[in-house]
């Protein structure tokens, strides 16, 4: 049976004096997340630039290779000899070893053979460089890799992908991943909805012959971007596509470059050899919507779509994630250019946890994720109130169908990391787990408790509706959203680190606490609270009024108070002073008519929040402290004596 979970991507680059990377390390990582993909298509890329000056070009061709052999000749690309390297019913795999005398001739014949050979189906160019190779086919990641010898390779980067096809067909192996021009590969999990602007941007610098699904244009755009004469980190930052309200990219270069951003929901890893150097580079959409999850160790450093990949090939590495709109590139030579977020976050994140606790009632380590469930049922069907699970790596929705055996009130406590979906539906049963959870957790909870002594991914507690969440070290995007109460059913969320953008989009009931005990800045990203219409959210420190909710852009917020002045609803003093605030701000110090018309124009949409910065009250105080006390009880330290510092506390604003 297949559960889709969108498409599985990873990336290795060893560092400068480290040992070659495997293929086997790499097919066992990328099989780590089968799951995520399906027999629809998988592959791999892998760069040795050990290789020297010899160019590889691959083909899948429906056809005689030897009239292929002719068509690339035509084109002035001499080929030295030909192999198949397998023919899978009317499509070879060849692989022509070409002399090239002028490298920007032979990526003109890149483009126009294509053109040629796929506007009538009959093949693809889908491999072209001097270090790189790319292997991919119909079937799982390890089929594919059978298929090629993967695990006898190495190199000194690799990528690998499992497929989930979206928008393209499945059955034939042009459309699997990675997607590849000229010593640069790439693979990419969601959905590009610029595609339409992208390939136009394209299509005028004469590109031709797409296949037509939106991760391959990730490539052509990184090529034509660095042909132009960007640098790898401008090229990134030209794709990524960061909100309008916090890009730094100039004015002029961001409206003449706009149909080469990247928008919709992905995370996309690209592999590139520019020569005199060596790339591997990982890009997260502006709200987040696909996991990427960065890890790096003494040899090496990993791009993943979940943790449990790194894990498999080093279980000791650090790891972290991407911020909302962010990069991470690291070279060969140079080593890390950007990890993505500044010093003092990456320093928070959780330590590499413990796999293997000194008693334990179940082994996970060769046990698949349904069949977990299972074990743990039975050994509560045998009496057991507590069951100790070791070497948890990526196993998702435990706990999901506790409630159909009758499993209730009990604790399950879980070494490693703990995969998508733990405690979903969760009622009345408490999960401890010794290391990190992966996205998606506790969501739609009605009750019971999760204890996590790690760190939290993207999506925890969505819809959350009753008992508690306890998080000790950071959480991530999208946090909260959608919490909700009814009568004494109220849902207490604390996480003692930091949280990424929207946390509380939607909320409408429940209490989040941020106590941010790890980081020495704001613990919150943006967008803080947007749409809220219930329920309170404390941040320990005063977050600044640009984080909260979806706020209208500066130069709006000045016209508007123009038109306030022009007609006489605020004086020019008024005008003067608060043309350079944040508009959350200004709706707190506006009055009458004029806050009236301006709620009007920019919140009937979207609610912005109530903000205050100031000690708790007493009410609040008594409410929260034994939800703190209890905290401080699972994760073995007093964290009440915070409830006396200042908190941003964050409401809804309701009505005027």
């Amino acid at each position: 049976m297949i559960h889709p979970s969108g498409c599985g991507v990873l990336g290795i680059l060893r560092k400068k004096n480290a040992r070659k990377i495997t293929g086997d390390e790499v097919v066992r990582g990328i099989e780590r997340v089968r799951y995520r993909g399906s027999d629809r298509g998988a592959g791999f890329a892998v760069f040795d630039k050990d290789k020297g000056n010899k160019y590889i070009l691959k083909v899948f061709y429906e056809g005689d290779p030897l009239s292929l052999r002719n068509i690339l000749e035509s084109h002035g690309l001499k080929v030295d000899k030909y192999e198949i390297e397998y023919t899978d019913t009317d499509v070879c795999d060849c692989k022509y070893y070409i002399t090239l005398d002028d490298i920007t001739q032979g990526k003109k014949a890149f483009r126009n053979i294509n053109e040629i050979i796929w506007s009538n189906r009959k093949g693809r160019l889908y491999s072209f460089g001097t270090s790189l190779q790319v292997f991919k086919g119909v079937g799982y990641p390890k089929d594919v890799a059978q298929m090629y010898k993967v695990e006898e390779y190495e190199g000194d980067l690799w990528l690998a992908h499992t497929r989930q096809p979206t928008n393209s067909p499945g059955h034939y192996p042009y459309w699997s991943h990675p997607f590849s021009t000229f010593n640069i590969a790439i693979v990419h999990n969601g959905d590009v909805s610029s595609f339409g602007a992208n390939v136009e941007y394209l299509l005028e610098r004469n590109w031709e012959g797409f296949v037509g699904t939106d991760s391959e244009v990730i490539a052509f755009l990184f090529e034509e971007l660095i042909s132009e004469g960007f640098s790898v980190e401008e090229a990134v930052k030209i794709l990524v596509n960061p909100s309008r309200r916090f890009s730094a990219l100039p004015k002029e270069l961001d409206y003449y470059y706009r149909n080469a951003r990247l928008d919709g929901p992905f995370t996309a890893v690209i592999g590139y050899d520019s020569c005199d150097d060596l790339y591997l580079i990982a890009l997260a959409d502006r709200s987040k919507f696909r996991p990427a999850i960065i890890g790096e160790d003494d040899n090496f450093y990993y791009v993943a779509s979940e943790e449990n990949e790194i894990r498999e090939i080093s279980p000791n590495a650090r790891v972290w994630t991407l911020k909302p709109g962010s990069y991470f590139i690291a070279s060969l030579n140079k080593g890390v250019i950007s990890y993505g977020r500044d010093e003092a976050e990456l320093k928070s994140f959780s330590h590499p946890p413990i796999f293997t606790p000194p008693s334990y009632d179940i082994n996970a380590r060769n046990v698949g994720y349904k069949e977990l469930n299972e074990l743990i049922v039975k050994e509560i069907k045998r009496g057991k109130r507590e069951v100790t699970v070791a070497n948890v790596l990526g196993h998702r929705y435990i706990g999901i169908n506790f409630k159909r055996f009758g499993v209730s009130n009990i604790r399950v406590n879980l070494y490693g990391v703990v995969g998508n979906s733990l405690a979903n539906l969760n009622e009345d049963n408490y999960f401890y787990v010794y290391g990190n959870v992966a996205d998606d957790c506790c969501d739609t909870m009605h009750g019971g408790k999760v204890v996590i002594y790690g760190d939290a991914r993207d999506v925890l507690a969505q819809t959350f509706q009753n008992g508690k969440i306890f998080v000790k070290g950071n959480a991530g995007n999208r946090v909260g959203i959608q919490m909700r109460e009814y009568k004494d059913r109220r849902p207490y969320l604390v996480i003692g680190g930091m949280v990424d953008d929207y946390l509380g989009e939607y909320m409408a009931g429940g209490v989040i606490i941020v106590l941010g005990t790890n980081i020495n800045h704001e613990p919150v990203g943006n967008f803080v609270g947007t749409g809220m219409v219930g329920g309170r959210i404390y941040i320990r420190g005063k977050v600044s009024p640009s984080k909260i909710g979806l706020q209208p852009p500066k130069v709006e917020v000045i016209k508007l108070l123009k038109a306030l002045y022009i007609d006489s609803l605020i004086d020019e003093d008024t005008y003067e002073r608060l043309r350079e605030k944040d508009y959350i701000e200004i709706m707190d110090q506006l009055e009458g008519k004029a806050k009236e018309y301006a709620k009007r124009l920019f919140e009937e949409k979207v609610g912005i929040p109530k903000v205050e910065y100031r000690e708790l009250t007493e009410e609040e105080f008594k409410e929260v402290y034994p939800i703190l006390s209890e905290y401080s009880v699972d994760m073995g330290k007093d964290y009440t004596e915070y409830l006396k510092d200042k908190f941003t506390v964050i409401t809804s604003r309701g009505k005027l």
